[in-house]
């Protein structure tokens, strides 16, 4: 199989290490013997979403996020195709805070940042998550939610985080997540499968 990976500004939009995220994903799939293409969208760039089976974006300053979000809004209509056609978009940290434009969640600026370990756990996977949050910004949505967190902020004041809709995944934790989380890592594998498959 091979699989077609996007990364969006990951020059900007790289606190915490998040392209740790990106770099787990290809040395998994390739150890599965599967030819894996990463695609760095910069500021510059045009992206076409429809060639990729993967997209992520992860954390960033202030100035880089509302500089993602003027780009990312021209292309509302096609981001909103890709998700209808089940691909995979995931989203971490406060990199929740582009994509109210979505009209599909909303989200809260908090007035001190949240910094705080996690564990959780989620219907996607069996195991524990452990991640980590440091954002001012948390989703307050409380439906289509992603994860039971023990200690950590949740939506609205719950212990309950994230937010999900088809294969678009929004969470305000970092680690990076899908390196310290190998049941998280192993689910979105399984998916691009399913996905390459069907």
């Amino acid at each position: 199989m091979k699989f077609n990976i996007a990364h969006l500004f990951p020059e900007e939009l790289d606190l915490y290490g998040e392209n740790g995220n990106i770099k787990a994903l290809k040395y998994a799939l390739e150890k599965k013997g599967y030819t894996v293409t990463i695609t760095n969208i910069s500021f510059n760039d045009t992206p076409n979403f429809s060639l990729y089976d993967f997209i992520y974006i992860g954390s960033g300053r202030p100035i880089y996020l509302e500089k993602a979000k003027n780009i990312l809004i021209n292309y509302k209509e096609k981001i909103l195709k890709y998700l209808e056609q089940d691909k995979i978009f995931l989203v971490t940290g406060n990199a929740l805070s582009i994509f109210d434009f979505l009209n599909l969640y909303e989200y809260t600026t908090e007035k001190e940042t949240v910094t705080s370990n996690v564990n959780a756990t989620t219907s996607l996977c069996n195991g524990v998550i452990k991640a980590f949050q440091n954002t001012d910004y948390l989703i307050k949505t409380t439906s289509n939610l992603l994860f039971n967190i023990e200690f950590g902020y949740g939506n609205s004041s719950t212990k309950l985080e994230g937010f999900k809709y088809h294969n678009f995944y929004v969470t305000s934790l970092i680690g990076p997540l899908l390196a310290r989380n190998n049941n998280l890592l192993n689910y979105f594998i399984e998916l691009l499968e399913e996905n390459k498959q069907a």
